[in-house]
């Protein structure tokens, strides 16, 4: 997960889902925890659960994004469904499929709209449901690197720059 923890982002669900997958080899890391109350309860929670199949780094500069997403196997953004997610997309989403990772979100938001065909969404608050889409992934890396492939040139066709400066210059272009 990268990011700014907060409750509404489902970390819990994912640190109960890794907990559940019996295999030493599936840990669960967040970039981005901070020294606030809420990231110290998350680490002590993910030492709790997972020990040493969890790691919590702290707030990254921007320019190492690529760098952390090209160590995951897989991402995961397990979003709480809220008033605060119905009307949130998180970004890292995009950063995501840009570097082909498989991705599994929750149904809240755009998210199964973004992800139709090329990720894998579970519903929200649902740590099995999670579980069982990280260890199907893990066991289908053939079917996991096609989803991703095809997440990257969505992104690309659809979510670019490039893509959504057409999309934008025909809007502004109405109103001059």
């Amino acid at each position: 997960f990268l990011g700014t923890p907060r409750p509404r982002k489902g970390l819990e669900d994912a640190m109960e889902a890794v907990c559940s997958i019996n295999d030493r080899d599936v840990i669960f890391v967040i970039v981005g925890m901070g020294q606030d109350t809420y990231c110290q309860r998350l680490r002590n929670r993910g030492s709790e659960l997972l020990g040493e199949r969890f790691t919590g780094l702290g707030v990254q500069p921007f320019q190492r994004l690529p760098e952390f997403l090209a160590m995951a196997d897989v991402v995961v953004i397990p979003q709480k469904s809220n008033v605060w997610t119905a009307g949130q997309l998180p970004a890292k989403v995009f950063d995501a499929m840009a570097m082909a990772k498989p991705i599994i979100a929750t149904n809240v938001s755009d998210l199964p709209e973004i992800l139709d065909g090329c990720g894998w969404i579970v519903e929200p608050d649902s740590p099995g449901k999670l579980a069982g889409a990280l260890v199907y992934i893990l066991a289908h890396p053939r079917e996991a690197g096609e989803r991703a492939s095809i997440a990257r040139q969505k992104c690309i066709e659809r979510y670019s720059w490039d893509a959504m400066e057409k999309v934008l210059l025909t809007i502004f272009e109405k109103y001059q």
